[in-house]
């Protein structure tokens, strides 16, 4: 009997460790680092912070359903909060998301927006088919950025948020010509195709840049060669030459001979007269 009671006790002390996040954070305090798991979810700035979350939180984040369905089979009440499920989406665990869902865990819009973000379709569906929170324009746009295509035409043919007007923009700074060109054949450029431009010009992205000229109607500024002359991206500048007018300003040219590009600041000379 003595044992029993023992055991009881002991256990219902692991369960207020499991469910405290305050006491969470006490115990890992001296920890020399998160699991490898937990890495990206700890350093994301959208959902809550590793030492915010319960023990159970982190199971779930983690995708260790055996744990979990031990727990309610307890009958722990409300053993993974939102943040839990939030997280287990955000790492891709779809039977524990499902599972969390069967008991009526809640979860946030950053369930969907992390899941897309780090390109999990199948728990992106599953949250849209079955749930009701719903996503913001930080899933697409986080989707754009992480090269996820079929997340982000998954979002464009069954949601409605669409992306932000910095999301072309950076595609467009990173190279990215077929989202580029995704964006551009659905309509998701917002007001930035000058910046897309000028970014992308900077960052020697040719292709891009020419992409632009043909079918972004904002065209670009003077950042674009100036950007492009500073960095020396010579082929832009010369791109840019024949085909735009917005031409640069002297401190492309320079730019240009601070970084050691004589042959871009001779051009400009030549053709600009800076």
């Amino acid at each position: 009997m003595q044992a029993s009671k023992i055991s009881k006790s002991t256990s219902s002390s692991a369960f207020v460790v499991l469910t405290n996040p305050h006491l969470v954070h006490v115990v890992v305090a001296f920890a020399a680092g998160v699991p490898v798991e937990l890495h990206h979810y700890a350093k994301s700035s959208y959902i809550p912070t590793l030492s915010s979350l319960t023990l159970l939180d982190h199971a779930a984040s983690m995708g260790h359903l055996p744990l979990l369905q031990l727990c309610h089979a307890r009958r722990c009440d409300r053993v993974v909060s939102a943040a839990g499920m939030d997280a287990a989406a955000f790492n891709g665990h779809l039977e524990t998301v499902r599972w969390l869902h069967a008991i009526g865990t809640p979860c946030t819009v950053w369930a969907m927006n992390g899941a897309a973000k780090r390109g999990h379709l199948q728990v992106v569906q599953f949250l849209h088919e079955h749930r009701s929170e719903g996503c913001t324009v930080f899933a697409m746009h986080n989707a754009v950025v992480q090269q996820h295509m079929h997340v982000v035409e998954y979002l464009q043919r069954h949601r409605h948020e669409g992306c932000t007007s910095y999301t072309l923009v950076r595609a467009a700074q990173m190279g990215y010509l077929e989202v580029v060109k995704y964006l551009h054949a659905h309509q998701r450029q917002g007001t930035s195709g000058r910046q897309a431009m000028d970014l992308a010009a900077t960052n020697g992205h040719l292709d891009v840049v020419a992409f632009l000229h043909e079918h972004n109607p904002m065209g670009c500024t003077t950042q674009a060669m100036d950007g492009a002359a500073s960095n020396g991206h010579f082929e832009v500048v010369k791109f840019l030459t024949t085909h735009r007018t917005e031409g640069c300003t002297a401190l492309g040219a320079t730019r240009a001979r601070e970084n050691g590009h004589d042959d871009v600041a001779g051009f400009l000379a030549l053709h600009w007269r800076v």
